[in-house]
């Protein structure tokens, strides 16, 4: 399949998938295609998947006769998002989903190409850092592994050679990037020990809501006996607690919601995980 077959077909899935029926002029807008073209491309697709549909002429739109399993999609809802209204997220007035519109970082083509470059080949940089610990500009030698989207922000996970230790920097504050052959610190991902230890953040209801709100909540999350276990590593954990709001506890229990179960909270502190344990 060619890949912008691909594109129209992976789009088609998630639309009939979630919204339950296709209107091939949006299709037809969505890739800049001819009336004919995009229906050659949708009937395609109907007979390949074996789809059952039919036409409604009311709505003028292909409608799912029956319930399907998709084979190129996700079942998750942020692939559909990402698919078919990413463009339009942020336009109220266009689109029947909305999502917050955050910030921005500062980040230029220029300054991540090395250090895209430097992840996939593991090799060194010299960087220019803005600090806000040192309240200056500082001059490091690293070697980075991965670029972490933490859902405010990306940062880079890399080897740092003045602390000998892997560190988190905010790309956003990386001023320069240049390759740096001298480096003779040879510290990769296989040695960053907190990126290879997994660990299990449990989370349930907030106790002190009333029981129908706590079952409210664990439907919400999917939960299993009042329980959901997210998988992430060490060097990810805190990121991940503060995205949920889980670093403090909220006066009002119903903006926490969720909470962190006891057990997990003091066995991620005993094993000095916790930025604020």
């Amino acid at each position: 399949m060619a890949i912008k077959e691909d594109d129209y077909y992976h789009y088609l899935e998630a639309l009939l998938f979630w919204e339950g029926q296709i209107q091939t002029g949006l299709f037809q807008q969505k890739f800049g295609l001819s009336r004919p073209s995009a229906s050659k491309y949708l009937n395609r697709f109907i007979e390949e998947q074996r789809i059952t549909v039919y036409y409604d002429e009311s709505e003028k739109a292909h409608r799912l006769g029956c319930a399907f399993t998709p084979r190129l999609i996700t079942e998750d809802f942020s692939e559909y998002t990402r698919r078919v209204t990413e463009g339009h997220l942020h336009r109220f007035d266009y689109s029947h989903l909305a999502s917050l519109p955050i910030p921005n970082r500062k980040l230029e083509p220029e300054l991540l190409r090395p250090i895209l470059t430097a992840c996939r080949k593991q090799q060194a940089l010299d960087i220019r850092y803005q600090s806000i610990k040192h309240n200056a500009e500082t001059e490091r030698i690293v070697r980075p592994h991965s670029l972490v989207n933490t859902g405010l922000r990306y940062h880079l996970r890399a080897y740092c050679e003045a602390s000998d230790s892997f560190r988190d920097f905010s790309l956003s504050r990386i001023l320069s990037a240049e390759p740096d052959y001298s480096c003779k610190a040879q510290k990769g991902i296989q040695d960053d020990s907190n990126w290879q230890t997994p660990v299990e953040l449990v989370i349930m209801p907030e106790p002190r809501l009333s029981h129908y709100a706590q079952q409210v909540i664990a439907r919400d999350f999917n939960m299993h006996n009042q329980r959901a276990t997210i998988v992430t590593n060490a060097a990810l954990i805190n990121y991940l607690i503060s995205i949920l709001r889980l670093d403090f506890q909220h006066a009002n229990p119903e903006a926490q919601q969720i909470v962190i179960v006891p057990e997990c909270y003091r066995e991620l502190s005993a094993r000095g995980l916790l930025w604020n344990g």
